[in-house]
């Protein structure tokens, strides 16, 4: 079951915003549930205390704590780069400020059903790879770690070694068996390494750099089908 937020100190928005929702989720067969905040700061706090949101549109005029603040705070905070944030306004004028928080999507006031439901399309295909899990076995059993909590495999000395935020993990393998049964957000940058395109910060023409500033190298073997990829990627958005 999805969980979506709604923040917006407009009460009579909020409604109308929800009346939408509840019809749009049922529309494309979505199981959802739906809150709403009227302060950026109480969708902060329940934020930090550990609950989970799949989806917040998010409105960025607030009196104390604005919209973009608590994007950033996710992103940086948080470090919660699942989370996809749609920011809401009555103004266009906000492009450059929200690029740093990374969003799925900007909607102008008011906002049409139609939007709503071209968010949610992008939205599920977007998510159609979370809760894959990755199954390989260890000296001690069988071991399943969480497709979108890998950051990228590393190949090394006939092992191939997992790296995650909190650990890294190895065992005995081919980094090109990984490569065919790994999601497509999932790129080979180099004989070594296959990185999660959605940890990737930056890319630039020989290395990439990840949300952790962390860099790694791509080969030129790789070059050209990561620029083809990251052109296509364009296009789709």
């Amino acid at each position: 079951m999805y969980q979506i937020a709604v923040c917006d100190d407009d009460r009579i928005f909020c409604h109308q915003f929800r009346h939408n929702l509840d019809v749009i989720v049922k529309k494309l067969n979505m199981e959802c549930c739906i809150s709403m905040w009227y302060t950026a700061e109480s969708l902060q706090k329940h934020l930090t205390d550990g609950n989970k949101v799949d989806l917040i549109f998010l409105d960025i005029e607030f009196l104390e704590l604005d919209g973009v603040s608590l994007g950033r705070y996710i992103r940086e905070n948080l470090l919660d780069y699942q989370m996809q944030l749609v920011y809401i306004s009555h103004e266009e004028g906000h492009a450059m400020e929200l690029f740093e928080t990374e969003p799925m999507d900007f909607l102008v006031k008011p906002v049409l059903a139609s939007h709503i439901e071209k968010v949610l399309q992008r939205f599920l295909k977007h998510h159609s790879h979370l809760g894959k899990l990755f199954t390989f076995k260890e000296e001690h059993g069988t071991v399943q770690i969480p497709y979108d909590s890998i950051w990228y495999f590393q190949s090394m000395n006939h092992k191939v070694i997992i790296h995650t935020r909190e650990e890294q993990r190895e065992f005995y393998g081919k980094l090109s068996d990984i490569e065919e049964i790994a999601p497509k957000h999932f790129i080979r940058i180099h004989k070594s390494y296959l990185v999660n395109e959605f940890f990737i910060s930056r890319f630039h023409y020989d290395k990439v750099i990840l949300r952790n500033e962390q860099k790694l190298t791509i080969s030129k073997t790789y070059r050209n089908a990561i620029q083809d990829k990251l052109r296509q990627t364009m296009k789709e958005y």
